[in-house]
C-alpha cells in the first residue's frame, strides 16, 4: 500500500462518496475519507495526499480551508479537483484565485474522473522529476565549486562522500586516495549507511588481494562491477551488496584513487546518475592530481567563473564558442574547430572556427563543407568509440584522412593535433579539433588532462542547459495539454474537439496558420474541419491548388521529418535525391518561407484519419525534430478523438443491438455483481417471475430469490467463477453445463431454472456474472410423468420380490422341511441377490423423487457423532473380513445440530461402503468429524459448520474423473470393475441429500494413494 498514490475525498452525499472511493480503490489508489470538512486540513498535513477531490459545498469556511492547504509547503503540489453542479460553476479567475486546479460534475462520470486524476498525477510527477533534476544540478555545481576551492585532500574526500550519500544514499561506500610516490593512503573511508566502518576499512586495505586488484589492475575502468571473484571477496569482508559500481582514477596503468558504491536491493543506477558520478569522480581526480603536485586553485589559469556565468545564462552557443576559444588558448594551438555531428546522415560540418589572433575564418553559411564519415574512417572510428581525446601526428601512417579533411576545410596543412569526442549525455554532439602547424610543438599530459576537464565542465553546462530549457518548454506545453485534456470527453462534438486541438496548436506551439482536415472513414473523401490564420478566400485558393488535400498532393514531394512531412518551396520535387535530403537537413533552424508547409498525418492503427497542416511559425524558424514531435502529440490527440468518436458510436449501436436481442429473447437473462445485486434483468425473466416491470427487481439480491436447498450450491459455483485462477476448463463447464436453481416468483412459488454462467467484466476486472436461465417447468412436468411411471413400475417389481424373499426365508428356516447344506448355500445366494435388487429399486425410487422435487426431509435435532459411531460399528465386521483397519477421529466440541438422521445415515453408508469396497487388504479407513468456521466468499459472512470425512487408502481417482463421481449413473474406471461394480446412484443421492441440508460434498484423491470424501452440514442456531 505504501507505493500507492493517495487521494483524499470529501463529498456532501455519503453514497456518492462511497461509490467514488470504491472505484478509486479498484483502479489502484489509496483513499482517505475525513469525517467532516474541518478535518480535511489536519488530514492533509498528516497523510500528505497526492490529490484532493472536494465535493462538499464551497462555503466561505471551505474556501478558507482550500487556501490554507495551498499555502502549506507541500500544498503547492497537491491538485484540488472540485465537484460542483453546473449551476454553481465559478468564473475561471475566481477558481484559480482559490487554488482550485480543476472542476468536475458533482456526480462524475468515472471514465472522465480517471482521465482528470491521471493528468494531474502525471503533471505532478513531471514537476517533481524536474525539480529533482534541478536540485541534482545545483548540488553538482556547489560540489564543483567546493572541490576547486579546497587544497585539503581529506576535506575533498569528505565532501565527495557527503555528496554521494546525499544524492544516492548507497548501502556501502568505499573511497580512497593513494599517493603513488609515497605508497600510502592520503584519504580512506568505508561508510555503511552513514556509519564509518573503521574495522572493515583497516581489514580491507591490509589484504593483499585489494592491493593486487584495485591498485595494480591494468584494465580497471568506470563501470558496473561484474567480476564474481571480486564480488565474493567484498561480501566476505563485510561489504555485501547486490550491485557494485567502481570509479577508478589512473595515471598510466597506476590507480591512485577509487570510489566504490554498493547497493543491496535490485535498484540500478540510471545512465544519467552514472554519468553524474563519473563527472564528479573526474573533477575530484583532476583536483587531487593538482594538490598532490603542489598546485593550488589560486594559481589556476582556467578559473570556471565564466562557465558558471554561462550556466546561469543557459546559452548553448556561448558555451560552445567559449570552449572552442579556451581550448585554443590553453593548448597553444594554431587553430581550433568545432564540427557539429548529424547522427541520421552521419556527417560533420564546421560550426565554430578560431585562430590565435582571435579571428574566425569564414565558412560559407548557405553550403558549409560537409564531411561524410564514410570518407574519413579514422574520425568515424573515433566518434563511435568511448575515447574522450586522441592525440595525433598527421604525418603518421593511417592518419592521412584526418590531415586531408583539415586541409579541405581550412586550406592549410598541420603537423599535430588533438581530437575531442564531444558528448552531451548520451548524445554525440560533435568533434572538436585543436591543431598546430609547428613540428616542435608537443601537447603536455597535464594540458591534455586539464583540457578534458574543461570539456567535461562545458558538456555538463550544455546538458544542464538543455534540461532546464526542455523543462520550461515542456511545462508550458503540459499546461496547455492539461487544459485541453479537461475539455476532451466522449460526449463532446467531434468538430468542437478538433477545433480545440487546432486552437491549442496555435496558442501553445506558436503556429499562425493551422488547417485540420478529416478523412471520411467510409467514402475516403477529405473534408475540412477548420482553418485558422487564413481568410476564406485564401483557403479556397489553397484548396483549389490541392484538390485531393495537402497530404495526397504534397506527400511525394515532401521531406520526411520524424513521422511528418516538410514541403520545401525550393528543394521539394517528385524524386528527391540524397543530396537534396542532405541540403534539407542543413536548412533546419534557418528562416521560414511562406511557401513552405509542414504536414502532420493523423493516423491510428495504420489507418489515415486526416492531417494537420501548419505554416508561418511565430519565430519564423524552420523546426527541428523536437518541435515536430510536439505537433505530432497534438495529432495523436486528434487521432484519439476520431477513434473514440467512432468507437463511441459503434459501442452505442452495438449496445442497442444487444439490448434489443436481450429484451426479445424468450430465455431469462440476468447480470449481477458477485454480491448478488441485480444490475440488469430482461423482460422474459421478469415475466416468468410474475413481476410487473424490471424496476421491481433491480438492485435486489439474486441470492435471496434462490431457495435454501439450492442457494448454497449456487453461491459455491459463483465463488468458483469469481476466482482469478479459474481454469478455462472450469469456465467452459459452468457455461456449457450450467447448474439447477429455484427462484421465488412474485406469488411465492419456487420456479426451477437451469442457469448458464459466464463472468461479467468492468475495467478489465471480473465484476460479477451473467446468467442465461432456461425455465425447467416443462421438463419437470415430463419428469413428474416419468416419476409416476417409475413409482408404478417399482411397486409392481417390489411386491413379487418381497413375496420371493418371504418364501426363501421360509425354506431357509426349514419351516416346510429339512434343507441340505448345499441347498442352504444356494438359498443364501438367492436372498443376497434379492436384497441387491430391492436396494437398487430403493435407490432408483429415491433418485426419481429427487428429480421430481418430491423428496422431503424429516429434520430433527440429533448428535452427528453418535450417528457416526453407530454406522462405524456396523462396518467393522465387514472391514475385519477384508483385513482393513478402521479408525474413528471425532471432534468432541460438536454438539447437537439439525438434520434428517435417516438420510445422513444413508450418506454415511454410501461413503463407508465405497471406502471398504475400493480398499484392498492391509489398507485403512478413517472416519472423522470437525467443527469449522466457514466464510462465504461472496457475502463475507462467517458460519459454523461440521465437516465429516471418510478417508481410505484405496485405488484413488484420477483428476480427470473426479468431476463425474457425484453424477447419476456415472462411474470411474475403477468402479467399472465387475467385482466392484455398483449402481452409480449412491454418491449422486448423497450429494442431493446434503444439498437439501444446505451443505456441500467434495473429495480429495490421488491415484494409488487413496481418496477422502467429505460432506458439510451448517449449524443453524435453534431457539429453545
Amino acid at each position: 500500500m505504501s507505493g500507492r498514490k493517495k487521494i483524499l475525498i470529501i463529498h456532501r452525499n455519503n453514497i456518492i462518496q462511497e461509490r467514488i472511493a470504491r472505484y478509486l480503490k479498484e483502479i489502484g489508489f489509496s483513499v482517505i475519507i475525513p469525517p467532516n470538512t474541518l478535518e480535511v486540513l489536519n488530514l492533509t498535513k498528516s497523510m500528505k495526499p497526492d490529490l484532493i477531490l472536494w465535493g462538499a459545498a464551497l462555503t466561505a469556511s471551505a474556501k478558507d480551508i482550500i487556501r490554507k492547504i495551498k499555502s502549506l509547503k507541500e500544498g503547492r503540489l497537491i491538485s484540488i479537483i472540485v465537484m460542483i453542479p453546473d449551476v454553481e460553476l465559478f468564473e475561471r479567475l475566481e477558481i484559480k484565485k482559490l487554488g482550485i486546479d480543476d472542476t468536475i460534475d458533482l456526480t462524475p462520470n468515472f471514465s472522465e474522473l480517471k482521465i482528470k486524476i491521471m493528468i494531474h498525477m502525471e503533471l505532478r510527477d513531471k514537476i517533481l522529476n524536474y525539480e529533482r533534476k534541478m536540485w541534482d544540478l545545483q548540488k553538482i555545481v556547489e560540489l564543483q565549486y567546493s572541490i576547486l576551492s579546497t587544497n585539503d585532500v581529506y576535506k575533498l574526500g569528505e565532501a565527495i562522500n557527503h555528496f554521494i550519500q546525499l544524492v544516492i544514499d548507497p548501502d556501502y561506500l568505499v573511497h580512497f586516495i593513494y599517493d603513488v610516490k609515497k605508497k600510502d593512503y592520503e584519504f580512506s573511508a568505508v561508510v555503511s549507511r552513514n556509519r564509518l566502518e573503521t574495522k572493515i576499512k583497516n581489514e580491507l586495505l591490509s589484504i593483499p588481494f585489494w592491493q593486487q586488484y584495485f591498485l595494480t589492475h591494468p584494465n580497471l575502468k568506470a563501470e558496473k562491477l561484474s567480476d564474481e571473484y571480486v564480488v565474493n571477496f567484498l561480501s566476505t569482508i563485510g561489504i555485501a551488496a547486490r550491485t557494485y559500481y567502481q570509479f577508478p582514477w589512473k595515471i598510466g596503468s597506476k590507480v591512485f584513487g577509487l570510489i566504490l558504491i554498493g547497493i543491496k536491493n535490485d535498484t540500478e543506477l540510471s545512465r544519467d546518475r552514472f554519468n553524474e558520478l563519473l563527472f564528479v569522480s573526474n573533477i575530484e581526480k583532476a583536483r587531487v592530481s593538482e594538490i598532490l603536485k603542489g598546485e593550488t586553485t589560486v594559481e589556476r589559469p582556467d578559473d570556471t567563473t565564466e562557465i558558471r556565468y554561462l550556466f546561469k545564462r543557459m546559452n548553448e552557443d556561448k558555451v560552445a564558442r567559449h570552449l572552442n576559444q579556451q581550448l585554443l588558448e590553453h593548448l597553444n594551438g594554431d587553430i581550433s574547430i568545432f564540427f557539429n555531428f548529424h547522427e541520421g546522415f552521419r556527417f560533420l560540418y564546421p560550426q565554430y572556427f578560431f585562430e590565435p589572433n582571435g579571428s574566425a575564418p569564414s565558412i560559407q553559411q548557405e553550403k558549409p563543407p560537409i564531411i561524410l564519415l564514410k570518407d574519413y574512417p579514422t574520425i568515424e572510428k573515433f566518434l563511435d568509440s568511448d575515447i574522450s581525446s586522441y592525440v595525433v601526428n598527421f604525418d603518421q601512417s593511417g592518419i592521412a584522412d584526418v590531415k586531408e579533411m583539415l586541409k579541405n576545410v581550412t586550406g592549410k596543412e598541420f603537423k599535430r593535433g588533438i581530437l575531442y569526442n564531444l558528448r552531451i549525455g548520451s548524445e554525440k554532439k560533435g568533434l572538436m579539433i585543436v591543431a598546430t602547424a609547428r613540428e616542435d610543438h608537443q601537447f603536455a599530459p597535464d594540458q591534455i588532462m586539464e583540457s578534458e576537464e574543461l570539456i567535461a565542465n562545458a558538456t555538463a553546462v550544455l546538458e544542464e542547459s538543455r534540461i532546464v530549457k526542455q523543462a520550461q518548454k515542456t511545462l508550458k506545453q503540459l499546461d496547455r495539454i492539461f487544459e485541453l485534456g479537461k475539455e476532451l470527453t466522449l460526449e463532446s462534438d467531434i468538430n468542437e474537439l478538433l477545433n480545440k486541438i487546432a486552437t491549442a496548436i496555435r496558442r501553445t506551439l506558436g503556429w499562425n496558420i493551422v488547417i485540420l482536415d478529416q478523412v471520411d472513414p467510409y467514402s475516403g473523401q477529405i473534408n475540412n474541419v477548420c482553418y485558422y490564420g487564413v481568410t476564406p478566400a485564401s483557403y479556397e485558393k489553397i484548396k483549389a491548388a490541392n484538390q485531393n488535400g495537402f497530404f495526397t498532393s504534397l506527400i511525394n514531394k515532401s521531406f520526411r521529418i520524424s513521422n511528418s512531412y516538410f514541403y520545401d518551396h525550393q528543394l521539394s520535387k517528385e524524386n528527391i535525391t540524397p543530396e537534396d535530403q542532405l541540403q534539407f537537413q542543413l536548412s533546419l533552424g534557418r528562416e521560414w518561407n511562406d511557401d513552405d508547409w509542414l504536414i502532420i498525418p493523423i493516423r491510428s492503427k495504420g489507418r489515415h484519419l486526416g492531417y494537420i497542416a501548419v505554416n508561418d511559425p511565430v519565430d519564423r524558424i524552420r523546426p527541428g525534430e523536437d518541435r515536430v514531435r510536439s505537433l505530432e502529440y497534438f495529432a495523436n490527440q486528434a487521432a484519439v478523438v476520431l477513434e473514440n468518436a467512432k468507437l463511441y458510436l459503434d459501442l452505442k449501436n452495438s449496445e442497442e443491438k444487444y439490448r434489443l436481442l436481450a429484451e426479445t429473447m424468450t430465455m431469462g437473462l440476468v447480470t449481477c455483481d458477485f454480491k448478488g445485486k441485480i444490475i440488469y434483468i430482461n423482460k422474459s425473466l421478469v415475466s416468468i417471475l410474475k413481476y410487473k416491470d424490471q424496476t421491481a427487481l433491480l438492485d435486489q439480491s439474486f441470492y435471496d430469490l434462490c431457495s435454501l436447498k439450492k442457494r448454497a450450491e449456487f453461491e459455491n459455483q459463483i465463488s468458483k467463477l469469481a476466482r482469478k485462477n479459474l481454469s478455462a476448463r472450469e469456465l467452459e463447464k459452468l457455461s456449457r453445463d450450467g447448474i439447477e436453481i429455484e427462484l421465488m416468483s412474485n406469488d411465492n412459488e419456487y420456479i426451477p431454472f437451469r442457469i448458464y454462467l459466464t463472468p461479467y467484466y468492468e475495467n478489465i476486472k471480473k465484476a460479477g456474472f451473467i446468467g442465461v436461465l432456461a425455465d425447467l417447468r416443462p421438463q419437470r412436468r415430463l419428469e413428474q410423468l416419468k416419476a409416476d411411471f417409475n413409482s408404478m413400475i417399482v411397486h409392481d417389481l417390489r411386491s413379487p420380490l418381497n413375496i420371493i424373499q418371504g418364501y426363501i426365508d421360509i425354506v431357509r428356516n426349514q419351516v416346510v422341511g429339512n434343507v441340505t447344506s448345499e441347498q442352504a448355500e444356494l438359498l443364501s445366494i438367492a436372498k443376497e441377490n434379492v436384497d441387491k435388487v430391492l436396494k437398487l429399486i430403493d435407490n432408483f425410487m429415491i433418485a426419481s423423487k429427487l428429480e421430481a422435487g418430491r423428496f422431503e426431509l424429516n429434520i430433527e435435532i440429533n448428535s452427528i457423532n453418535a450417528l457416526i459411531e453407530t454406522v462405524f460399528k456396523h462396518y467393522q465386521m465387514l472391514a475385519r473380513k477384508k483385513n482393513i483397519k478402521m479408525e474413528l477421529d471425532l471432534d468432541e466440541n460438536i454438539s447437537f445440530l439439525q438434520f434428517d438422521r435417516l438420510r445422513i445415515e444413508q450418506v454415511l453408508n454410501n461413503y463407508l461402503s465405497n471406502a471398504i469396497k475400493f480398499t484392498g487388504p492391509g489398507g485403512k479407513v478413517t472416519v472423522s468429524s470437525r467443527l469449522v468456521k466457514e466464510k462465504n466468499e461472496l457475502t463475507d459472512e462467517e458460519i459454523m459448520a461440521v465437516h465429516v470425512a471418510v478417508k481410505d487408502t484405496g485405488v484413488g481417482i484420477p483428476p480427470e474423473e473426479q468431476d463425474k463421481v457425484f453424477n447419476k449413473y456415472e462411474q470411474t474406471e475403477a468402479g467399472k470393475d465387475a467385482s466392484l461394480k455398483g449402481t452409480g446412484l449412491g454418491l449422486a443421492i448423497s450429494k442431493e441429500i446434503i444439498s437439501l441440508h444446505n451443505g456441500r460434498v467434495w473429495l480429495e484423491s490421488e491415484p494409488g494413494k487413496g481418496s477422502t470424501f467429505y460432506f458439510s452440514l451448517p449449524i443453524i442456531p435453534v431457539k429453545i
